[in-house]
């Protein structure tokens, strides 16, 4: 049964299970559970031992009312400076599928108050999409939802369809790029993963696109005490 009232709005942990705090399980095989949330029922690697479950909709729901005010008001066009702006904010957890409607809704902005043009309503169109990449994807599928969210974002600003050859290939090639810059043999951190995925894609952006975006330094990242698995001085962003 879905949790309701003041249990429901008691779920705040930024790192574990939502509802009980407990560090949360990362199987190779599923489980089917309900939503503690919403009551939806999904199979899923990812679970509380206590059987716990929130699903992805319900994970993201508050992070993603954030992003819509944040891209909503800013006028800036570093897609890093709203990135870690976004990030900072309470409800977005360490860990999690925000961070894949995060990017590519962060990307898009950045370009459209760039002032270069991009399809009406492509922001929504993003957030959208990124809605739905599942968590998890880099352990269990082998591709990061943050490096798909560089590729979504140049599909939604391409006007990419499957039958779209040169758009379509920019797309696939954005989230090659991204993805490469993942591999540093460390355990998943959401934050390194959309801080390497938002710099690809400046770089993508600049030479395949003619986008050129300013992009602030990464401030010294403050998520280490937050993140049990940090790579600290094998990460590019630790005491940077």
């Amino acid at each position: 049964m879905p949790l309701t009232g003041s249990e429901a709005s008691s779920m705040k942990s930024p790192t574990n299970c939502g509802v009980c705090g407990r560090p949360l399980v990362y199987s190779t095989e599923p489980k089917t559970l309900a939503c503690a949330l919403c009551g939806k029922t999904a199979s899923s690697l990812i679970y509380c031992p206590a059987g716990h479950y929130v699903c992805d909709a319900c994970h993201s729901r508050s992070a993603i009312e954030v992003l819509r005010q944040v891209l909503g008001a800013t006028t800036s066009s570093d897609p890093m400076a709203i990135l870690e702006q976004v990030m900072a904010h309470p409800a977005v957890p360490m860990h999690g599928p925000e961070h894949h409607v995060i990017v590519p809704a962060v990307l898009v902005a950045a370009v459209r108050n760039a002032g270069y043009p991009v399809p009406e309503g492509a922001v929504e169109k993003a957030i959208d999409r990124g809605g739905g990449v599942p968590g998890g994807w880099c352990g269990s599928h082998g591709d990061c939802g943050a490096a798909v969210g560089v590729g979504l974002a140049v599909s939604v600003i391409m006007g990419a369809t499957p039958l779209t050859g040169k758009p379509r290939t920019l797309a696939l090639g954005a989230t090659a790029l991204a993805l490469s810059r993942m591999l540093d043999e460390q355990p998943r951190c959401c934050k390194r993963a959309s801080r390497r995925a938002m710099l690809a894609a400046v770089d993508y952006l600049r030479e395949r696109l003619g986008i050129s975006l300013p992009v602030a330094e990464p401030p010294r990242c403050v998520y280490v005490a937050r993140n049990a698995e940090c790579a600290r001085q094998q990460c590019p962003f630790f005491g940077a």
